[in-house]
């Protein structure tokens, strides 16, 4: 499991360090540090980050805001700019590539978690639109494309779905299990495995559902899961061979 991955760029070295700094302090992962147009463009390509803090102001020919239109161009990443130049010209150029947020330096601590907070809960919910958000029954709970984010204390967790190793329903909440850690989010057990790749989850029972890749073992009326043992109902075991390719 991880935090929300964010991408630092800024041609100031002093505070791109004082800033990511900032970021670890509030339980964020910082996947680098670029100065530039080319460098950005290079740790993006060898490590897909979640999301980016740009500064408008960078070295070379291409500023941050060429960056920015390149990145929502090409992978659609939330973004917000940073910079010292809140003049009416270089607004109005930022308007026009649709930041996720804009921070006037010098800026708190608080004001630059509320503005990553809202502004990647926005995004998700512009991925996921309004309906499914809805049928989600929390908007802090979002699904992409390989993995779920999902809202702990005061950050949104991201969980692969490979990591994800099974599901137990109580009432309208899930507890999401991987690796010996337990989330919990508001949903039912069906509106969540529609959500999920079909290949990958399947039901097992009323309360359970289970992530095939991790089975280690079947037992009667059972499967194994990280040396837990899940039950299965004999109404879900046919599904459940068929996933499997058990044919008896």
């Amino acid at each position: 499991m991880a935090t929300i991955r964010i991408l630092i760029v800024e041609d100031e070295i002093i505070i791109a360090e004082d800033l990511r700094i900032q970021l670890v302090k509030l339980g964020y992962e910082v996947t680098g540090i670029a100065k530039s147009y080319e460098k950005a463009m290079q740790l993006i390509e060898e490590d897909l980050p979640d999301f980016l803090l740009i500064d408008i102001k960078l070295k070379g020919v291409k500023d941050g805001i060429d960056l920015a239109e390149t990145i929502k161009d090409q992978y659609n990443l939330p973004l917000i700019f940073l910079t010292s130049h809140a003049d009416k010209a270089t607004v109005e150029r930022a308007k026009r590539v649709h930041p996720d947020g804009y921070l006037i330096k010098p800026f708190e601590k608080e004001d630059l978690y509320t503005s990553i907070e809202i502004a990647f809960t926005n995004y998700l919910e512009s991925r996921l639109g309004r309906k499914e958000s809805k049928n989600l029954e929390d908007k802090n709970n979002a699904i992409l494309d390989d993995s779920i984010f999902v809202k702990k204390d005061h950050l949104l967790i991201k969980i692969r779905f490979d990591e994800l190793q099974w599901i137990k329903a109580e009432r309208n909440y899930l507890e999401l299990h991987c690796n010996g850690k337990m989330f919990l989010i508001r949903s039912t057990l069906k509106i969540f495995l529609d959500k999920l790749p079909a290949d990958m989850f399947v039901q097992v029972h009323r309360s359970f559902a289970v992530n095939v890749n991790h089975i280690s073992a079947i037992e009667y009326g059972a499967v194994i899961v990280n040396k837990h043992e899940i039950p299965v109902s004999r109404s879900f075991l046919d599904m459940l061979k068929e996933r499997l390719k058990i044919f008896t």
